[in-house]
């Protein structure tokens, strides 16, 4: 079983393959209507490097320094007016690729109405591409605005009904009935606000197309070179042969992986169609395999460093850098999967199950002989914990991935040994700072070099030849040589990596003859195309979310809807986490995690810091000494967790459902599971609530007494997490246990929630207790 020649279980694919026109329901589009898609895809890829990305000012000033000038280059828009063309080519993609009924045949091309609304579309958004730069200017509305915002703001709401169904776009229609009528029926304002100002194209529309839209493109790229089957291979490798390996490596290969797409059903479907049939073969039985890749794809979201959308718009709304978001993440995350793999492993010990015959793992020696191929997802990581800006290191890591990608291919001849330190080295070179200029391409053109050696001498174990391979690695080389020597900055060398990487892998596919090149040629073009369709619904959430964001905020319902609940429970802190945990949950049944956010953070968020607000200690302190309120973050997090696990929350529960019908199971049985399974997930977000020096960022001054509170935090939290898992499922310390223990394991861990020392205390004590018990047992039978 080797990275190349895996395919997955062809059943499992099958049954993914239409769980996916279930969920998404695409049309099959041919003829003119499908080219007017992939245009429309790659129009927003294109748009978002050139325009977005700043490439266009990159290849002016590479120009510039060439002695071209070229002041064409320098046309930019203003953002509302990228947002605009961006929505309207998503108008296109939905309104093509998307039937207005889901039970309508797929294979049926699009109806004369489908063209009216895009039609439609192009002229509300073209409208307003051309005219807001008059509007930033005169601030005045007329009644053409007026017109065309209410169409535009129907499209959005059609748009999200076809791509998300009816729930979000109903949910949305009642804030907006609320905003007519709060404004007087006064429909210019109405329009500014939400059409021109802020609603459409608010805070969650500009994460989108600034940040969000690089990630879906690095995702895509990684998807289609393999890389999550790699990595879901190499740990089946390293974790198959233990008792219950391929469970333990479906949530180990997640958690590393969570970074290729931020939807849980998506992670399901990509990785569900390999792990949960080995899971069944394992011994595990159904609704217990298709609930436990569920629960390791949800925690996806909650991953650093590439967490899901919401996310990204946490860190606009709090105005903390995305960098301190994921460090706050850490310890979460950890925990979220500590926890699973804990209740995974009393389940596998509770069954009794042993790992995979070694005959049946694949090779690990290949395997490890390939890590090289997540070495992207190590650059991603460094380049934001260092603060580049995230879309600038997910492009950077893009150009890294295709490098590796070309490297790994076997087909194409030339020594792993010798290609895959020059791009480790040519990577840390374009990593160097200002002042290392000269000492960075210097050291890139000794690399090109000792390519060119190599292919001369041709040393045993270390060939190198004049092909695809070479020729990847010499002008990658030479472009980071080439930005060094002309004075680009480090974070513009990294950024132009990635579009440069890109071109570059397009242009050698498509120029070479080998079948091997032209796969990376189309895996490199559909990733492009496939990122364009793929963001249409995350966009069409975003301009819903920023709808009903635009109605709370010019109403004023975002200030007083916080206040009628703390009202409500009373001022007490437990109730209101309680209430804002059930309001999250239900509205994430049928709304995407994004737009779940948004609602949730405006809603309940102000709820829970108010109840705390005032109350001192560190909930008083800013973030990093100069941030929001710790109160405030703690509250985000809160509202942030439960709405991805809505995803794994019954009745609804999308990603258990995608992992019960790809394991063949009963749906009921499989989403309480999950539920089981995540327990890490649902108590973590009371505790870090209540504890949230927990979070990292939230304490401005480290002092041995909070890491040693912080290293006392996790060690209790893993400790309730266990006790509350062998309660509930009966077994611990390998054996069955009872119902006594299990009472009193339930109610000590519920009551240590604060993390209170005594609490804690008691509940070790009664591990070591129950443990003792058992010795005891063993002894006198």
């Amino acid at each position: 079983m080797t990275v190349e020649n895996h395919k997955g279980d062809e059943r499992g694919g099958a049954i993914a393959s239409e769980l996916e026109k279930k969920f998404e329901a695409k049309r099959e589009l041919k003829g003119l209507s499908l080219r007017l898609v992939q245009m429309a895809a790659l129009a927003i890829g294109l748009y978002e490097v050139v325009f977005i990305f700043n490439l266009n000012m990159v290849l002016y000033d590479l120009l510039y320094k060439m002695g071209l000038d070229l002041q064409v280059l320098t046309v930019n828009f203003q953002n509302k007016q990228s947002q605009a063309f961006i929505l309207g080519m998503i108008f296109v993609i939905a309104f093509l690729l998307y039937p207005p009924i889901k039970k309508e045949s797929l294979t049926r091309g699009p109806h004369p109405i489908d063209l009216v609304l895009c039609a439609a579309g192009l002229l509300s958004m073209g409208h307003m591409f051309l005219r807001y730069p008059d509007y930033v200017m005169f601030q005045d509305v007329g009644k053409l605005d007026v017109y065309l915002g209410l169409v535009a703001i129907a499209l959005v709401l059609e748009g999200t009904r076809r791509t998300l169904g009816w729930v979000l776009p109903a949910i949305v229609s009642v804030f907006l009935i609320i905003g007519i009528r709060d404004t007087g029926y006064n429909w210019p304002r109405f329009v500014e606000y939400l059409y021109i100002n802020e609603g459409i194209f608010g805070t969650p529309f500009f994460v989108m197309t600034i940040f969000v839209f690089a990630f879906i493109f690095f995702g895509a790229f990684l998807l289609r070179i393999g890389v999550s089957d790699y990595a879901t291979l190499l740990m089946i490798a390293l974790f198959g042969s233990r008792s219950g390996g391929p469970a333990k490596a479906a949530v180990v290969s997640s958690a590393l992986m969570g970074c290729v797409s931020g939807s849980s059903v998506a992670n399901v479907l990509t990785t569900g169609t390999f792990t949960i049939p080995l899971m069944k073969r394992s011994g595990y039985p159904p609704e217990v395999a298709g609930a436990i890749e569920p629960v390791a794809s949800t925690g996806g979201q909650i991953m650093p460093p590439v967490m899901g959308a919401a996310a990204f718009i946490m860190s606009q709304f709090l105005g903390i850098p995305y960098n301190n978001i994921i460090i706050a993440a850490i310890i979460p995350a950890f925990v979220y999967y500590a926890g699973v793999y804990i209740f995974v492993d009393l389940e596998t010990k509770r069954l009794g199950l042993k790992g995979m015959p070694k005959e049946e793992l694949p090779q690990v020696r290949g395997l490890l002989r390939k890590t090289y191929l997540l070495f992207p997802v190590v650059v991603i990581t460094v380049a934001l914990v260092w603060g580049i800006a995230p879309h600038a290191a997910a492009i950077s890591s893009l150009g890294l991935a295709v490098w590796a990608a070309w490297i790994s291919k076997d087909e194409i001849e030339g020594s792993e040994r010798i290609y895959v330190p020059v791009m480790l080295l040519g990577s840390l070179l374009m990593f160097t700072g200002d002042e290392l200029r000269g000492v960075a391409a210097l050291g890139s053109l000794a690399l090109i070099a000792l390519l060119a050696l190599a292919s001369a001498l041709r040393p045993r174990g270390m060939e190198v030849r004049l092909n695809e391979k070479f020729s990847i690695s010499a002008l990658m080389l030479l472009f980071i040589a080439s930005f060094k020597l002309m004075g680009f900055t480090k974070e513009m060398t990294l950024f132009s990596s990635g579009s440069f990487g890109v071109v570059l892998s397009m242009l050698v596919g498509l120029f070479s003859k080998k079948e091997v090149a032209k796969s990376m040629y189309k895996a490199t073009f559909e990733s492009l195309i496939g990122a364009g369709r793929e963001s249409a619904p995350v966009m069409l959430a975003a301009a819903s979310a920023g709808l009903i964001q635009g109605v709370l905020t010019m109403t004023g319902l975002v200030t007083s809807l916080g206040f009628k609940i703390t009202a409500l429970a009373g001022n007490n802190v437990l109730l209101i986490l309680v209430m804002a945990m059930i309001f999250s949950l239900i509205l994430g049944m049928g709304v995407p995690t994004t737009a779940n956010y948004v609602i949730t953070s405006l809603v309940a968020a102000p709820a829970v810091f108010t109840a705390v607000a005032g109350s001192g200690g560190i909930y008083s302190e800013r973030v990093l000494g100069f941030g929001p309120p710790v109160a405030l973050l703690a509250a985000h997090f809160f509202v942030f967790y439960f709405g991805i696990l809505a995803d794994l929350t019954p009745p609804v529960a999308l990603a258990s459902y995608a992992g019960s019908m790809l394991a063949q199971s009963d749906f009921w049985k499989t989403s309480t599971n999950a539920a089981f399974f995540a327990l890490a997930g649902y108590l973590g977000p009371y505790i870090y609530f209540f504890n949230p020096e927990m979070l990292l960022i939230t304490v401005s001054h480290w002092s041995a007494f909070f890491l040693l509170k912080t290293a006392f935090d996790v060690f209790a939290t893993l400790a309730i997490i266990y006790a509350v898992g062998g309660a509930l499922s009966g077994y611990m310390m390998g054996r069955s246990i009872s119902m006594p223990w299990r009472v009193s394991l339930v109610v000590l861990s519920l009551a240590c929630y604060r993390l209170s020392p005594i609490w804690v205390g008691l509940l070790v004590g009664l591990l070591a207790l129950i443990r003792a018990s058992g010795r005891i047992r063993a002894k006198g039978s």
